[in-house]
């Protein structure tokens, strides 16, 4: 039976352009990834994040700090995606982008596809055209 895949973002969800390219690549028979998902849902995660101290730095590592975002995880919704798959839209900040990702996998079981949308090019964060890349998948190849 087909569900809904979810899509989770902290900062900003996707665009009308970038919605369409997600759905696109992901449901329906001619879609680049076979989920067997009949739509995609947009669910936003709370960014209820921790602050650093004085210096910048942070007290917790980032497994430490995932830990405690599998919280925000929850109450957007995550619980409802055990054992599949799930869409997260990449944040600006990079660091917070693998803590998340991290704490997706530990809940679900699965690395997710990644809406990809920022680029580093020579150290500055640059907003380039989507891209949709399947950590699952680079994950099962190490």
């Amino acid at each position: 039976m087909p569900s809904t895949l979810s899509c989770y973002y902290l900062d900003e969800p996707l665009a009308e352009e970038e919605f369409a390219f997600a759905e696109r690549t992901l449901i329906g028979p001619w879609a680049r990834f076979r989920t067997r998902a009949a739509g995609l849902v947009q669910k936003r995660v709370p960014a209820v994040l921790p602050l650093p101290d004085e210096s910048g730095r942070y007290q917790h590592t980032r497994e430490q700090r995932a830990a405690r975002m599998r919280a925000n995880l929850r109450h957007a919704g995550i619980r409802e995606d055990r054992g599949r798959q799930v869409v997260w839209v990449m944040p600006h900040d990079s660091e917070w982008d693998a803590i998340f990702q991290y704490a997706i996998r530990e809940e679900t079981g699965f690395g997710p596809w990644v809406a990809q949308r920022w680029y580093d090019e020579g150290g500055v964060l640059v907003r380039r055209e989507l891209r949709l890349v399947d950590t699952q998948m680079l994950l099962s190849r190490l």
